[in-house]
């Protein structure tokens, strides 16, 4: 096949799934160090209407400010176009995915790019060709950057769960979520749900030996053998839900107390914490002061104290006492280490014994 044809192929691939400009067909040929001028792209468009488009295609060049033209690929169908709204949601939707999904279901994503383009081709896309390239972006920070095998253990986990089947975990890597240092490998893990939380799969399940909920972070499974051993997941989702409800996001509290919670906030700090979500039984109230007072039910965890080490010295806990000891301790502990020069160890205060 010759370059040109090549050319003209790789043109038209692109302009199936959305709408090109010049400057986007310039880009790519630049990151794929091919040389070639815009008037030349200019002539592969006029050469691919005119001999490459199929009879139930048409390609249409739309003429935007400073004549700048976008060149789309129309079916020809019966479906209505789609609005604004709708166009910019399907572009958000695009955007907005976790890059762990993103990364490892790429030919995936593009797959379903093209049959959706496909289907509402007559509406405006070429419109949000600016937005979708570049004024919509996703900044993936506290997302997971390195995907060795991401898919496939994805994949596996989905299976297991539709299908009810045990995993074996052979061996697991680092903890995020409070794991039992007494906890020992392998394990007999039965799935139950894909969790996203904080910028990570997860898959919540029970170990088979003694019901312990275990979520773990997909990129800490290390080694893993899928079994045909079939459980009944019924009563584990509701116990899921269950301890789940008592948590402050995903982690293991520390022991099996529910605490009623009470933290002080800033005016400045809690105007934007009282719009979030963080947990099902939180509720806010505004002190005359212009603070805002936090109250909610649920265990603690690592991931409470770290949440409020957050908003450092615009938070602070109220009751309970032993909270409140747990935050200061960790506070002076941190502070000794800095005043000691201390050499750094893993530690995690806070895992149940």
């Amino acid at each position: 096949m010759s370059e040109k044809s090549k050319r003209l192929m790789m043109i038209y691939s692109r302009l199936k799934s959305s709408p090109v400009t010049i400057e986007m067909l310039s880009s790519w040929a630049k990151k794929n160090d091919v040389q070639i001028s815009s008037r030349t792209f200019y002539r592969d468009l006029y050469d691919l209407e005119n001999s490459v488009i199929l009879p139930n295609e048409k390609l249409v060049v739309a003429v935007g400010e400073k004549n700048r033209k976008t060149w789309k690929i129309e079916y020809i169908n019966q479906e209505e176009p789609l609005t604004e709204f709708d166009i910019n949601s399907y572009i958000l939707f695009q955007k907005f995915l976790p890059l762990s999904i993103v990364s490892s279901r790429k030919d995936s994503h593009e797959k379903f790019a093209s049959l959706f383009y496909k289907k509402y081709s007559k509406s405006q896309f070429e419109n949000f060709v600016d937005v979708a390239k570049s004024q919509i972006k996703a900044t993936h920070f506290f997302e997971g950057s390195v995907f060795t095998d991401y898919h496939k253990i994805l994949d596996d986990c989905i299976w297991s769960i539709q299908n009810k089947r045990g995993m074996e975990l052979l061996l697991v890597n680092y903890d995020y979520t409070s794991i039992s240092s007494h906890l020992k490998f392998p394990q007999v893990f039965l799935p139950i749900q894909i969790l996203y939380h904080r910028g990570v799969v997860h898959v919540s399940g029970f170990l088979k030996a003694n019901n312990q909920l275990l979520i773990l972070g997909l990129e800490q499974i290390e080694k893993y053998k899928l079994t045909n051993d079939p459980f009944d997941n019924s009563a584990y989702l509701q116990h899921l839900e269950t301890e789940l409800s008592r948590r402050f996001g995903i982690t293991q509290n520390i022991n099996d107390e529910i605490y009623d919670i009470e933290i002080e906030f800033t005016h400045r700090t809690g105007t934007f914490v009282h719009k979030q979500f963080w947990t099902e039984t939180q509720n806010f109230e505004q002190l005359e002061n212009g603070n805002f007072i936090m109250n909610m039910n649920c265990g603690i965890n690592r991931e409470l104290i770290g949440w409020i080490f957050q908003w450092m010295s615009n938070v602070k806990v109220i009751k309970p006492n032993i909270l409140k000891k747990l935050v200061t301790e960790k506070y002076k502990e941190m502070v000794q280490i800095y005043e000691d020069d201390t050499v750094l160890v893993s530690n995690n205060s806070y895992r149940p014994l």
